[in-house]
């Protein structure tokens, strides 16, 4: 193992009895893209990885469940949904250090949107080390190709609302989606075994608000 990722699996555990808040032991340093593939926290996590304060407490899942609705300076939570960003790969964040890609058309482009919504497996892996998610579910499919997969290939459509919520934390922001990339990751990571229809209804929850794309 490289002292690079030794070093980064350390960083994303905390002291046992330490008394850092999940967000505190799970932040939010945007510009880090390495997230860790290791189960950290239970079940009840679900609902308290999100907590800030603020915009990010408001728009976040604790902040919807607990009915704040508030809309402080005017400010409004929003989400996209799988199918926009299966239909809409122009708007992914592929051309910054969020490089994420959702792969080339098998036959071509009608306009924005890609032919009978056929992608080649050449964009960003679902399980990518540097950029997706831990587990195997989806073996070695695009985060693209997931949003697409038919209802038996990916139950409760888990995937699909996972790579849409991944994306949103990054293209919309904490401020306004409610997660940092790495608690979407971290949600995922800790729950898809053992909860995959709870976590997917939470993903869906925060990705079928209005979309500001």
């Amino acid at each position: 193992m490289s002292d690079d990722i030794r070093k980064s699996q350390e960083a994303s555990h905390t002291p046992e009895g330490s008394n850092a808040s999940p967000v505190e032991k799970y932040g939010a340093d945007l510009s880090r893209r390495r997230f860790s593939k290791t189960g950290l926290l239970a079940a009840p996590a679900i609902y308290t990885l999100a907590s800030k304060p603020a915009f990010g407490n408001h728009c976040s899942i604790s902040g919807h469940l607990s009915g704040n609705l508030s809309q402080p300076n005017d400010h409004v939570c929003g989400g996209c949904t799988p199918g926009y960003w299966g239909q809409h790969p122009e708007t992914w964040p592929s051309l910054s250090i969020d490089a994420y890609h959702p792969g080339s058309c098998t036959d071509g482009m009608a306009g924005k949107h890609c032919k009978f919504n056929s992608y080649n497996n050449d964009g960003t892996m679902f399980h990518d080390f540097n950029y997706g998610f831990g587990g195997s579910l989806y073996q070695d499919e695009s985060m693209m190709r997931v949003i697409h997969m038919a209802g038996n290939e990916d139950s409760y459509q888990l995937g699909a609302h996972a790579v849409a919520a991944l994306l949103n934390s990054i293209r919309l922001g904490e401020e306004i989606y409610g997660m940092t990339p790495q608690l979407v990751v971290q949600l995922f990571n800790d729950n898809y075994s053992f909860d995959p229809e709870g976590l997917k209804n939470t993903f869906q929850m925060m990705n079928e608000r209005s979309c500001p794309l």
